[in-house]
């Protein structure tokens, strides 16, 4: 289901869109217990920051982020390079890992290694990294989707997540479910569903989303399409002009 080639006047990247979905729903997370000594409007506020930020694409530290990170790399390399990956299972009952950042520094996550063993054996075959990337026709122009899965098999395509506490289904309003089948299927792959790969590093848990390419277009169309009203509303505050495709 190949298109033709058109001029994106936005780009849009999975995480974006459900950040712009959090602030939507900005309401429900006023009674949260994280936000008991904020007021209603601090929250939604403290949301609309976060997403200002993203579209600006402001640096931030998250521990949590590159625990996930380190992590996802480490079952890439028992997929890309399992010489080196076994080299890292001589080490007992936990595994160590530096993950290298963009600006050059590292940070060092031990993980066990019985989760570690579980996703490589669970990943086994699987092509990491893939970048996805196609076009989304909306009344405002045309929007490029583009974003990297963890990983793709035969005809499913995953996505590695990693958290504290994890509760089905966590990730039911995540857009990557969305985006990369759809960005695959446009390429002519053939893809049959989409699954949330989560570990909490004590279990492993799955969440699997069949994929419908006209379900998810009519989705992603609304979803941009409120995006992009709230993106020219407020165009005087965004000074990274990617998401304009002006770069």
């Amino acid at each position: 289901m190949q298109k033709q080639q058109q001029q994106p006047k936005y780009k849009f990247y999975p995480s974006l869109l459900d950040k712009f979905g959090e602030y939507l729903n900005s309401a429900a997370q006023v009674d949260k217990p994280w936000n008991v000594d904020k007021t209603p409007d601090e929250v939604v506020e403290g949301i609309e920051q976060e997403l200002l930020n993203m579209i600006n694409r402001v640096p931030f530290e998250s521990e949590a982020t590159d625990r996930g990170t380190a992590f996802n790399e480490l079952v890439d390399l028992s997929i890309e390079n399992r010489k080196q990956f076994n080299q890292l299972l001589n080490e007992p009952g936990n595994i160590t890992y530096t993950l290298t950042k963009k600006d050059g520094r590292t940070a060092t996550f031990t993980f066990p290694r019985s989760i570690v063993e579980e996703f490589a054996e669970y990943f086994r075959g699987s092509i990491p990294q893939v970048l996805c990337q196609g076009t989304l026709t909306t009344k405002y122009g045309v929007v490029e989707l583009y974003g990297y899965s963890d990983e793709v098999k035969q005809d499913m395509v995953y996505d590695i997540k990693t958290t504290s506490q994890y509760s089905f289904p966590k990730y039911h309003n995540g857009w990557q479910k969305h985006v990369y089948p759809f960005c695959l299927t446009q390429r002519g792959c053939h893809i049959s569903g989409f699954e949330y790969t989560i570990t909490d590093f004590r279990n492993s848990y799955q969440e699997y989303y069949p994929f419908n390419y006209w379900k998810s277009e009519e989705a992603l169309r609304l979803h941009s399409e409120r995006l992009i009203e709230y993106l020219e509303a407020k165009r005087e505050l965004i000074t990274d002009k990617k998401i304009f495709a002006e770069e």
